[in-house]
């Protein structure tokens, strides 16, 4: 079933064509990056399920940079600090995360921690306007230095999120959508609803080809082997034997009488 692809998206990635073809992509990452968890978590054969986390938090980065790498006008943005790179075409920029592991409601995700790089990606979202209790806003995107980067990024990129349910038995909900940062405790308000991201039914098969050795000769170009040759006793050169390059067959005995 085709799903069509939100106004919003259009805008943002440039047109119909690369929206959705941003959207599938991100899916089809989302998929990978859980099956390599899986399957990482399976090869621990340990009964914490840390592998997985692990796992598929550097596989959520991972897994779309290079889903996305190839698309035309992609660029790929590593933040000074931070040690994964993130995608931006058109004027969206991607960041996707974790928000629970169970399934839960995508409204009330949150970012787990608003550490200092977060906050700048913030800055390329919308300003809150919900109002804490004492009447102030607890996030200023404007306020916030960026890091160079960042600060070369387009004024007007804009912050996509993608956030998904995720565990060692399944990827459970994934979204997209663009939200503000409404407090330092990571509290999102969500301006753009987020919606669901239509994935593939199975993961991108991963073709395994063994390290080549670089500088190693070809088959024909080694040294040719050196064969022992022995000498015909003169005995039988005397004779006038004719040579004999291959031992004679051994007859089977048909009677115990033949050996002697």
């Amino acid at each position: 079933m085709d799903v069509p692809v939100s106004a919003w998206a259009v805008e943002l990635f440039n047109d119909e064509e690369t929206a959705r073809e941003v959207r599938d992509r991100i899916g089809q990452a989302l998929v990978d990056m859980q099956a390599n968890a899986r399957s990482s978590q399976q090869d621990a054969d340990v009964s914490s399920t840390q592998v997985h986390g692990v796992a598929r938090y550097r596989g959520a980065f991972e897994r779309v940079s290079e889903e996305l790498a190839d698309l035309p006008g992609a660029q790929l943005v590593k933040p000074n600090g931070f040690q994964f790179d993130l995608v931006r075409i058109g004027n969206g920029l991607l960041y996707p995360f974790c928000f629970s592991k169970k399934d839960s409601n995508v409204r009330s995700a949150r970012i787990q921690n608003v550490w200092s790089v977060i906050r700048e990606l913030f800055a390329f979202a919308p300003p809150s306007e919900q109002a804490d209790l004492f009447g102030g806003y607890g996030f200023d995107p404007s306020a916030v230095e960026l890091r160079p980067r960042l600060a070369a990024l387009a004024k007007d990129t804009r912050l996509v999120l993608i956030p998904f349910a995720c565990n060692a038995a399944g990827l459970l909900k994934p979204y997209w959508g663009v939200a503000a940062l409404a407090d330092e405790n990571g509290t999102l308000e969500w301006v753009i609803d987020p919606e669901p991201l239509p994935l593939p039914d199975a993961p991108k098969a991963k073709l395994t080809i063994p390290q080549q050795l670089a500088g190693h000769p070809g088959f024909d170009e080694g040294e040719q082997p050196i064969v022992a040759l022995a000498p015909r006793p003169s005995a039988e050169r005397k004779q006038d034997l004719p040579p004999v390059s291959e031992v004679a067959p051994i007859e089977p005995l048909t009677n115990e009488n033949d050996e002697k």
